[in-house]
């Protein structure tokens, strides 16, 4: 079996080192135990090595779809950046097969975020955990230079059930920072302002405010279980109530928050309106300012009983979280492919699709007790105040300066 030693790799992230693949017969050397994840960039592959007893996960890319030169990039990046404790590991392990570029990493056997996120979410301590970790692991990526650019919650997988650690992986998509990117087929509800700006086919930079943004909407859905909206454009309505609200100050020109929203705190608010900030030169390029309100309460009272009363009156669907990576054309071609080169596939397709209908039947936005919104908009209006009040504190304090200061200037000039 085909095999790099780390050192033969070691040197500059950012120098891709290509080197002969070994060639192997998966179907002779590997059982094929389960398919653990799939998609267009290929499948995941619970496997055990026949020779060794060694069970293994293999990252199986088909060559049809994958330039070898990409799969180098992505097994590059993967082996460096797997030693931090919220990155994936990635193993010394590369071959190709007849149809296939091939590597190994770690089984996280509790899957990705979506296959753990309810339809009102993980709760707000799951939450705060996710968001630390994944923060943790886009820093180490930014320090480096890279931009991961396909932050989602498939690409977050959960090693405890108690979200105690969870590890960002698929670096498939990873650039150096400032790379100039062509743009390609994204997931939208994921992709920032900036990049559906861009005509599919053309270039834009590959930016780490770009990662702030998608870490920006996974956490909200992690806290939520919604998408905020179904992309960031102008065609999308929930998204322009979202950019008529961000975009005023809320204290000269009160303006409604979006339902969703809602279900936030006000410090809360304040962090998604920073990391989801819609003009990428105002948009954070980290995730250092996080810190800073991890010890705030994120969910209000409405969100907490939303989560616990299934009996709450509808108002409407979330946005579906339903991604092209569960597309039926996609997973037969991937299927095909695979049979095709002599591997046996199993995976429960009706579990993950009762999943994705229970995404888009139970994930609603509930209606707000009309005492309870009213509450919330006296503190709101409390606030708005007490902001209002220190404004004219200041703009009083300066007038008053301005106008002892010419008496102050005759008092020295007579001197």
């Amino acid at each position: 079996m085909g095999s790099v030693s780390r050192r033969a790799i070691g040197g500059s992230i950012h120098r891709i080192r290509e080197f002969e693949l070994e060639k192997v017969n998966l179907a002779e050397e590997f059982d094929i135990l389960q398919i653990v994840g799939e998609g267009w960039f290929g499948k995941i592959l619970l496997s055990e090595h026949r020779a060794t007893d060694t069970e293994m996960v293999l990252k199986a890319l088909p060559k049809p779809y994958t330039a070898v030169r990409d799969f180098y990039r992505e097994f590059h990046y993967s082996l460096h950046l797997g030693a931090h404790r919220n990155i994936i590991s990635t193993y010394d392990v590369a071959f190709e097969t007849a149809g296939f570029y091939v590597f190994s990493q770690e089984y996280a056997p509790l899957g990705d975020l979506t296959s753990n996120v309810s339809e009102t979410g993980i709760g707000e301590l799951h939450s705060k955990r996710v968001a630390k970790q994944l923060a943790s692991a886009l820093e180490h990526l930014h320090t480096r230079d890279l931009v991961h650019r396909d932050v989602k919650l498939d690409n977050v997988l959960v090693l405890k059930s108690d979200f105690s650690r969870v590890k960002l992986c698929d670096f498939g998509e990873t650039r150096r920072t400032g790379t100039l990117v062509r743009r390609r087929n994204e997931w939208l509800p994921y992709s920032p302002p900036e990049v559906l700006l861009t005509n599919t086919d053309e270039t834009y930079k590959a930016e780490t405010s770009h990662d702030v943004w998608q870490f920006g909407i996974v956490i909200f859905v992690c806290l939520t279980g919604c998408l905020p909206w179904q992309k960031a454009g102008s065609d999308d309505p929930r998204y322009v109530r979202y950019l008529h609200w961000h975009g005023s100050n809320g204290v000269l020109m009160p303006v409604r928050r979006p339902k969703l929203f809602k279900l936030l705190t006000s410090k809360a608010q304040r962090m998604f309106r920073k990391f989801l900030e819609p003009r990428p030169e105002k948009r954070p390029g980290g995730l250092a300012d996080l810190a800073r309100f991890l010890e705030d309460r994120w969910l209000t009272r409405t969100s907490l009983a939303r989560q616990t009363d299934n009996n709450l009156e509808d108002e409407g669907l979330c946005p579906s979280m339903y991604s092209f990576h569960s597309s039926v054309e996609e997973k037969n071609q991937l299927l095909f492919t695979l049979t095709q080169y002599g591997i046996e596939t199993t995976v429960d397709r009706r579990a993950k699709k009762d999943r994705i209908r229970d995404w888009i039947q139970a994930s609603v936005i509930t209606e707000v007790p009309e005492d309870e919104e009213e509450e919330e908009d006296d503190i709101e209006e409390e606030e708005r105040q007490k902001e209002r009040e220190a404004m004219e504190g200041k703009r009083d304090s300066r007038h008053k300066k301005d106008k002892e200061t010419p008496a102050n200037t005759s008092r020295s000039a007579s001197q």
